[in-house]
């Protein structure tokens, strides 16, 4: 389990990172990895903006796009959900 991590690391180190995800997880085990995702909604655009903006009040987190690299890696992506801090916006 991978919770706000991938998205503090530089792009550029995502396909090592996914390849080192694959490496360490047993033939047939299971890997969630949550990830600050871009969203459509107001409040998601503000925290990108935020996040591109002002890197360092987010301690340099921000949205990002692992997806491709861990099917890239040999991952199957069996489930992914994007879910919101506030669903009236």
């Amino acid at each position: 389990m991978n919770n706000f991590i991938v998205d503090l690391m530089p792009f550029g180190t995502f396909n090592k990172l996914a390849k080192e995800f694959y490496r360490v997880t047993k033939p047939g085990g299971k890997v969630v990895i949550s990830t600050f995702s871009f969203g459509k909604k107001k409040i998601n655009r503000f925290w990108f903006w935020l996040a591109k903006k002002f890197p360092d009040i987010l301690t340099g987190c921000r949205p990002v796009s692992f997806k491709k690299n861990l099917v890239k890696s040999g991952f199957k992506i069996e489930e992914s959900i994007e879910i919101s801090q506030k669903r009236s916006c």
